[in-house]
């Protein structure tokens, strides 16, 4: 039972430090992991505790208590055997007593240890006290031999805390496997915003240099991205679309350009949404070339990209290029080596 408490106390200090953030910087990938490792764990403690209560507990056999005989059938049952309260170890009685054939007694071994020969003559003391019994229906443990006090007890299950341990390292493996996702997720999502940047970045610059006020920027990018949006959405897009709702909703256009930043947390995106700040601050007129200035640079970037994955893609062309080699290789050299070896 106490490693079940051991196991809650674990997954309260789990608990504890995923409320207190001491796991994750991410919310959200800490509420999906941790959750799903505690739900786990926890199902899996009470499941073991359940069936510790039930069978986990050791059965001490005092004197008149009988073991019940099954019709037809043999079965073994293991006991700790403690003589004058010391602990003499464990053995395995088969009920009914298992009859001794004279062949086994004439092959014993001549250098039987003293712990076997003690065993041995314990077996014979059970044997003989249940033929004094002469009961049919139940099978008896000795509670003296050779003047000493006998205790027979029966372990309890493990399967309790086997159960326990086992759901505890599914719920960890399963907190891996969602952190890993939670992580390729936020990868994905950080290489889209950079992928999308460059084109943002140019349409703003157009717009700004068209006249158009930022706010008003964003309001007509977010609807054209609602009007020919797809089944899949873009990231930039979509942060675009939380920005003008924010600013609908009475928050004031500093604010909500400065959680544009922070929620893109991209370098690039935190640079524009200051460059739009200090344009609401100063109300500089430099704004259309330093965003000019930006393109160029994130179009720079996004160039570079693109040859970084180009060179990505073609190594790992080399595989499926190379089997097909080998493809090709056996299709050439097996008909020519049976053509050779056949004549």
């Amino acid at each position: 039972m106490w490693i079940h408490i051991v196991i809650f106390g674990i997954l309260l200090v789990v608990f504890i430090g995923s409320k207190a953030g001491w796991f994750s910087s991410k919310k959200e990938e800490k509420d999906r992991s941790l959750s799903l490792f505690l739900a786990v764990a926890l199902a899996g403690n009470l499941l073991g505790m359940a069936l510790t209560v039930q069978n986990g507990d050791s059965q001490v056999y005092v004197e008149g208590t009988g073991l019940k005989k099954e019709e037809d059938q043999t079965y073994e049952e293991k006991f700790m055997v403690s003589v004058d309260g010391k602990k003499a170890g464990s053995m395995y009685v088969q009920i009914p007593e298992k009859e001794l054939e004279e062949e086994q007694e004439k092959t014993q071994d001549q250098n039987i240890t003293s712990e076997q020969q003690q065993k041995k003559e314990l077996e014979e003391a059970i044997a003989n006290y249940n033929l004094e019994k002469n009961d049919p229906d139940y099978y008896y443990l000795p509670e003296k031999w050779k003047g000493k006090h006998l205790e027979w007890e029966k372990p309890g299950s493990n399967m309790g805390n086997l159960l326990a341990f086992l759901f505890l390292i599914t719920g960890t493996v399963l907190f891996l496997i969602k952190r890993r996702e939670g992580q390729a997720v936020l990868v994905k999502r950080q290489e889209e915003l950079l992928m999308d940047y460059p084109g943002l970045i140019m349409k703003f610059t157009l717009l700004v240099q068209a006249g158009m006020t930022v706010r008003k920027i964003f309001q007509k990018m977010a609807f054209d991205y609602q009007r020919k949006q797809g089944k899949r959405k873009r990231t930039a897009y979509e942060e675009i679309l939380i920005l003008c709702h924010e600013m609908d909703s009475g928050v004031s256009e500093m604010e909500a350009y400065r959680r544009f930043g922070e929620r893109c947390g991209q370098v690039k995106y935190k640079t524009f949404a200051t460059m739009l700040i200090q344009n609401l601050q100063k109300g500089s007129r430099q704004l259309a070339d330093m965003l000019e200035k930006e393109s160029m640079e994130a179009w720079d970037e996004r160039k570079r990209k693109a040859r970084v994955l180009g060179e990505a893609a073609a190594t790992k062309l080399l595989v499926p290029m190379i089997l097909m080699l080998l493809v090709v290789m056996a299709v050439i050299m097996i008909p020519a080596c049976l053509a050779f070896y056949g004549n």
